[in-house]
C-alpha cells in the first residue's frame, strides 16, 4: 500500500517528467531551426509564431536531433508506465 506522501512524489515525478520533456522539445526546435530548417527561420519573420508536428523532428536527418527524440519517446514511455502502474491520472492532485 502507498502513503500519500509516496503517492504525492510519484505525481511530482510526473510533473517533471513533463517539463523535461517540453524542455527536450524546445531544444528540438532551437536545434533545428539552426540546422535543417535555418533556411526556413532566416525566412520567418520575427515574432511570426509557427506550429511544429513532433513527426518533422522524427524524419529528421540529423543525427543529434534523432537522439534528442529518441530520449523524449524514453521519458514518454517511463511517464505512462509510472502512471499506469500507479493508477494515476493526469489532473489528479
Amino acid at each position: 500500500m502507498q502513503t500519500d506522501s509516496y503517492r504525492y512524489n510519484l505525481k511530482e515525478a510526473l510533473k517533471n517528467l513533463i517539463r523535461v520533456n517540453e524542455s527536450i522539445y524546445a531544444s528540438i526546435i532551437d536545434v533545428s531551426m539552426q540546422g535543417e530548417l535555418k533556411e526556413f527561420n532566416d525566412t520567418v519573420p520575427i515574432g511570426e509564431i509557427h506550429q511544429f508536428d513532433f513527426v518533422l523532428f522524427k524524419n529528421s536527418d540529423d543525427t543529434n536531433i534523432q537522439l534528442l527524440v529518441k530520449l523524449m519517446e524514453a521519458v514518454d514511455e517511463t511517464f505512462e508506465s509510472i502512471k499506469n502502474i500507479n493508477s494515476i491520472k493526469i489532473d489528479e492532485e
